[in-house]
């Protein structure tokens, strides 16, 4: 009788047929090929969890789960972390064609900018927060739709303040940083024109080539406190852009808008308190200057003065341009919602879109 041939549990033949075996799932590599990195497990057992889970969900129809495949090769070919990706695939949550509908268009907003090398990170928080806050996936779909356009638009204007002679990051990455910022504002309630008076102030500024997009930065999140906390967008507007163009450091602008948030008094003195400001910024005035006029003139006391000398350090409010904390409007406050406006209407709710202004409002 002739011996059956087995293999032993430690045989290498198996360990090869395992590799084969994850590897012919991996996008656009051949089975023979080996592993390259401990990336290429993570993401083939990364596929291997969202494809049972996708399968198991009788609701769906075969052409999603296959969409949703394809889209999860696309992630895995644009790079994106395995933190991204698991938000756009999640494990929890609905069931069904419907849900894998929303899920569909949530990672078209994404890989949309993806294709044209954009930054999704302030997309990606948009959908963190509203699935910690449980919103319905028809509402987080317009924010990204909103978001989405903020980003371009924002990107549209870094293009043509570079080309008009402002200095640009030297990296992607401060590219990204600085057009994430730009959509942040614009969420959180600066308008389009706005933004686009800012460049405008930023190009004449950088006919001597004083300026940076940092500046251009720093100019729009201080306009965007000032509106926040009851400035007329308008006038918003033109005294940051005074200040841009007078030639003050990024620093020094975001102070202005640290100053506004933290002035006392009722919202008919923040007025004031601007009306002011334009005038000091038109003779010039140093941040130690300013400081001392907003004292004596009652709108801020010792309580309110931050850093060494009477300083008021912008960075350690969140808003270190570019780049700043979780909380959308900088001054430390829960305002109930993704963006500006500080309305709880289901925690989306951006800067509002009457009154010309483009954040996600009320959805």
């Amino acid at each position: 009788m002739r011996k059956r041939n087995s293999i032993r549990l430690n045989d290498p033949r198996i360990f090869t047929v395992l590799i084969l075996s994850v590897m012919s799932v991996l996008p656009g590599m051949a089975p023979a090929q080996t592993v390259s990195s401990q990336d290429d497990w993570d993401h083939a057992r990364m596929r291997l969890r969202i494809r049972e889970h996708v399968d198991s969900d009788l609701g769906m129809t075969g052409p999603q789960r296959e969409q949703l495949m394809e889209n999860f090769d696309n992630c895995i070919r644009h790079g994106m972390t395995a933190d991204q990706i698991q938000a756009l695939f999640p494990a929890e949550g609905g069931r069904g064609s419907e849900w894998a509908d929303h899920m569909l268009a949530m990672q078209t907003h994404v890989l949309g900018l993806v294709d044209d090398n954009l930054p999704v990170d302030l997309m990606m928080e948009k959908i963190l927060e509203g699935r910690t806050k449980h919103v319905s996936p028809g509402l987080v779909g317009r924010v990204l739709e909103q978001t989405r356009h903020n980003v371009r638009y924002s990107w549209g204007i870094m293009m043509g303040a570079m080309e008009g002679g402002v200095h640009g990051p030297r990296t992607d990455s401060g590219l990204h940083e600085a057009n994430c910022e730009f959509a942040r504002c614009l969420w959180d309630g600066l308008t389009e024109q706005g933004l686009d008076q800012l460049q405008d102030r930023a190009r004449l500024r950088a006919r001597d080539g004083s300026c940076s997009m940092d500046e251009l930065v720093a100019a729009a999140q201080a306009a965007t406190q000032f509106a926040h906390h009851g400035i007329d967008h308008d006038q918003a507007i033109h005294v940051a852009g005074e200040a841009l163009h007078a030639g003050y450091s990024a620093a020094e602008m975001r102070t202005m808008g640290y100053m506004m948030m933290s002035g006392h008094g009722m919202e008919g003195h923040r007025s004031e308190m601007m009306d002011h400001m334009h005038e000091w910024i038109g003779e010039g005035m140093s941040m130690d200057e300013m400081t001392r006029c907003m004292m004596e003139g009652g709108w801020m006391g010792p309580a309110d003065m931050m850093g060494a000398g009477g300083h008021h350090d912008m960075d350690s409010m969140g808003w270190s341009g570019p780049g700043h904390d979780g909380d959308m409007h900088g001054d430390g406050h829960d305002h109930g919602g993704m963006g500006g406006g500080g309305h709880d209407d289901g925690g989306m709710g951006g800067g509002g879109d009457d009154g010309g202004h483009n954040g996600g409002g009320h959805l």
